[in-house]
């Protein structure tokens, strides 16, 4: 995942969420963090702990957090706040996953959350169903995937097909079957990432 501008939404279910959290409201998960961080707030001073994907979500969150003192809280203690260690290099495998849904506006609903709420970045995102969408899956998935397809499409369900860096695929993965709550969820072998057409 990586570090773009939160939309004007997640922004504001963030604010709303730390207006939560002063108000002593502290089990409800981050909008774009989720079960990944964890605060207390107590004798004034909001303290956060977990782990984060990055440097720079470490850092955007601990200013978001500073925001507040002074207007609810006293201070900020960061100390259990951690960033992810990561053996894998990011850019060299991609694995492509593939969640049945519904219908397309369930399906619609979970890429605005993956893409604005959870700031995924997909080097390809779709959406199909079975009005358009099998020439579209033969062309995204190895064959060996196109049946599961193909079954969702009998049963009125609508696929999305996301590619993503490796590094970032369990994640993704868990937030699609658990966060979504799609119908299934499917991953791919990774493979090396796909050039650019020229």
């Amino acid at each position: 995942m990586k570090d773009v501008a939160p939309s004007d939404s997640a922004t504001g279910r963030t604010k709303a969420w730390w207006a939560a959290v002063l108000a002593g409201l502290v089990d409800d998960p981050h909008p774009i963090y989720g079960a990944d961080l964890d605060v207390a707030f107590k004798g004034g001073v909001l303290r956060l702990s977990g782990e984060l994907p990055s440097e720079a979500d470490r850092k955007e969150l601990v200013e978001e957090a500073r925001e507040y003192v002074g207007r609810g809280a006293d201070a900020v203690d960061a100390k259990r706040l951690t960033v992810a260690k990561r053996s894998e290099r990011a850019g060299v495998l991609e694995q492509t996953l593939i969640a049945a849904f519904p219908n397309r506006d369930v399906a619609e609903y979970a890429r605005k959350y993956l893409v604005e709420s959870r700031r995924v970045q997909a080097k390809q995102l779709e959406i199909i169903d079975s009005r358009h969408g099998e020439a579209k899956a033969r062309q995204l998935l190895p064959p060996e995937f196109i049946s599961d397809v193909q079954k969702a499409f009998k049963a009125g369900d609508a696929v999305l097909i996301l590619r993503i860096d490796e590094t970032h695929a369990y994640k993704v993965r868990e937030l699609l079957a658990e966060d979504t709550r799609s119908l299934w969820t499917i991953a791919t072998p990774p493979t090396p990432p796909a050039q650019p057409s020229t």
